[in-house]
């Protein structure tokens, strides 16, 4: 998601995007205020590897903190 947001091109929505991705619940923020659809970058999103490498590594994070192995 940080780089999805980094490579915004418009400064304002850059910064906008990137600061709703801070802290925990990052992901959850970033899609639940509607954010992606609002701005209208959307397409580019579910287009893009970012959104694919943001699920698997929040998989990863939940498989690891519940003691699951995974591959």
């Amino acid at each position: 998601m940080e780089e999805f947001c980094l490579e915004i091109e418009d400064g304002n929505l850059r910064e906008i995007m990137y600061s709703s991705i801070k802290g925990s619940g990052a992901f959850r923020r970033f899609k639940d205020k509607d954010k992606v659809r609002r701005f209208a970058i959307e397409e580019k999103w579910y287009k893009c590897k970012y959104r694919d490498e943001a699920i698997k590594r929040i998989a990863i994070e939940w498989c690891e903190k519940n003691g699951i192995a995974y591959r």
